[in-house]
């Protein structure tokens, strides 16, 4: 029937040994492929896919990261651990994409993403 447990405590560590303290929701796109569906005059219905890197929507508490050189940073892997279900999610060959927005009254990072070439799970 498949894991029916999800949440609890989430790490996520670069592969250079940087710890993010992750807030909020933890949003993935694994798939690697997106589809649209376009309908012709006739009716008839097509599917025109795009090929997308693997990513994570990642929102965390800012902890003092130098944002100019995460973004400027060389590829890194990404793992992702779930402690409550034991999977693991690994990013590899990724790099940061989006804004970095601060907000000061509560401390949280939002619009970043990673994306990587290849992901793989492990379920523990």
């Amino acid at each position: 029937m498949g894991n029916k447990d999800f949440g609890g405590h989430i790490t996520m560590r670069l592969s250079t040994g940087e710890l993010f303290s992750l807030r909020g929701t933890l949003n993935m796109n694994t798939a690697g492929q997106s589809n649209e569906a376009v309908t012709n005059q006739d009716g008839s219905v097509d599917r025109v896919a795009t090929v997308q890197p693997k990513r994570a929507e990642i929102s965390f508490a800012d902890r003092g990261v130098d944002y100019d050189a995460l973004m400027k940073a060389d590829r890194f892997n990404v793992t992702v651990e779930e402690d409550f279900t034991g999977v693991s999610h690994y990013f590899t060959g990724a790099f940061v994409v989006g804004d970095p927005q601060v907000n000061r009254m509560n401390g949280e990072v939002t619009g970043l993403s990673i994306a990587a070439e290849k992901y793989n799970r492990s379920n523990g």
